[in-house]
C-alpha cells in the first residue's frame, strides 16, 4: 500500500514536470487533453485552416494541457485562454488519439493564452473524428 502511494505521487509529479517543461514548438505529451471550440466535428470549423500539399491540416488552434477531462478540468483549462470567449461544450480529445492517426500536437504558448497548441498533419475527416463532447 505504501509503495503504491509513492508510485502514484511520483507519477503525478512527473506529469506536472512534463506540463511545465514543454516549450514553444515541443511535442505535447501523449496523455494531454486537447480542446477545440465550436462544432469541432464539422467541415465548417476548419474552413480557414491551412493545408499542406498533401491536403493535411496545419496549424489548427487548440488548447492542451496535462489535465483530466471532467467539466471542472475543462473549464479550468479554458480559463487559461484570455484571448477569446469559449463556448460551453468544446470538443475534447487526447494527444495520443491525434498522434495515433499520424498527426502532431505542438505547444505554441501565446500572450494571454499559455496553453495554446497547434495540431498538424491530419486530414479533415480524421480531425473531425477525434472529438468527443
Amino acid at each position: 500500500m505504501k509503495r503504491s502511494r509513492v508510485v502514484s505521487m511520483a507519477s503525478a509529479l512527473l506529469c506536472v514536470m512534463l506540463s511545465l517543461a514543454a516549450a514553444a514548438g515541443d511535442p505535447a505529451p501523449k496523455g494531454w487533453l486537447v480542446l477545440r471550440d465550436g462544432a469541432a466535428n464539422t467541415d465548417a470549423n476548419y474552413n480557414k485552416e491551412d493545408k499542406d500539399i498533401n491536403g493535411k491540416l496545419q496549424g489548427v488552434s487548440v488548447l492542451c494541457a496535462a489535465t483530466g477531462d471532467n467539466a471542472q478540468d475543462v473549464q479550468a483549462l479554458i480559463a487559461t485562454d484570455q484571448t477569446r470567449a469559449w463556448g460551453a461544450n468544446p470538443g475534447r480529445s487526447r494527444v495520443s488519439t491525434i498522434v495515433n492517426l499520424g498527426g502532431q500536437v505542438v505547444t505554441d504558448p501565446m500572450p494571454n493564452n499559455p496553453r495554446h497548441c497547434l495540431i498538424n498533419g491530419l486530414t479533415l475527416p480524421q480531425i473531425k473524428g477525434v472529438w468527443h463532447f
